[in-house]
């Protein structure tokens, strides 16, 4: 009997133990994961329904993008909520993937150059708002400017070296004063061109006519614009439609790519 109990004793004491090392690591994950997120952004995520948002697997929506009067693009986006992994259907025919870690396409007389840069820049821009507090991001600047007429507040948005493919860039995030979404934001584009280049004419998008799918809300209308630090937004340069928003269950086969593509490289 008493050696029973002591064997009881011992593992229960072995469980205790190991109860207590899975909450030290699960601790010093969660202290990892912990940053200091400024106020700043904090009214907009909440406006987004980040928690809402970040609890789905993968969200999907049809993309048209035009500039100069022409169409650039017209796209299906799938992707999970994270951007970890994305899959860009053209109306042309080309199957564009991000796996994580690559970028592919089907067609061998692809422009790869601008594949890379749209499969990561447009659903950058649809999902700006749960963006803001990345690994990688950094936040400064913070101060009102004219948006619309109105004094609205600001903070600039920039990153750590080797953050994603364009590190160098930045973005000025506008934030409706009142009901906190992300109404606008000034951005440079280095990619393919280097950060000097690229100062030399930010733009800067327009976010309007939000509507909520599964109660998260998203601008159904984006317009490009020129923008400089002294007069905010310029001339609309352009414009963009977002269609079909629908949240899907994680499914990995969707960016599964066929045997026969072509890798996109970074440069």
């Amino acid at each position: 009997m008493k050696k029973f109990s002591i064997l009881c004793l011992l593992v229960l004491f072995v469980a205790c133990k190991k109860d207590e090392k899975k909450n030290e690591a699960i601790d010093k994950v969660t202290k990892k994961e912990i940053k200091s997120v400024p106020e700043f952004t904090k009214d907009i995520e909440l406006a987004h329904n980040k928690a809402d948002f970040i609890s789905k697997d993968i969200i999907s929506y049809n993309l048209v993008v035009e500039f100069g009067g022409k169409e650039y693009l017209s796209a299906k986006f799938t992707q999970t909520v994270s951007g970890s992994m994305i899959k860009m259907e053209k109306t042309s025919g080309e199957i564009v993937i991000f796996d994580g870690n690559e970028v592919y396409t089907n067609l061998s007389d692809a422009n790869l150059a601008t594949d890379r840069f749209d499969i990561f820049t447009w659903p950058y821009f649809i999902t700006l708002p749960y963006k803001l507090n990345d690994e990688g991001t950094i936040w400064s600047d913070f101060q009102n400017k004219t948006f619309n007429g109105q004094n609205v507040p600001t903070g600039k948005l920039s990153f750590k070296p080797n953050t994603g493919d364009a590190p160098d860039d930045w973005y000025v995030i506008y934030k409706d004063p009142t009901k906190g979404f992300l109404v606008g934001a000034a951005y440079i584009v280095s990619f393919g061109k280097g950060k000097e280049a690229a100062e030399k004419e930010p733009h800067a998008v327009k976010y309007t006519n939000f509507t909520a799918v599964d109660g998260i809300s998203f601008p159904i209308d984006l317009t490009y614009h020129m923008w400089t630090t002294e007069n905010g937004f310029g001339n609309q340069i352009g414009k963009a439609k977002l269609t079909n928003v629908a949240f899907l269950k994680s499914n990995d086969s969707i960016f599964r790519k066929s045997e026969k593509t072509l890798l996109v490289p970074l440069k």
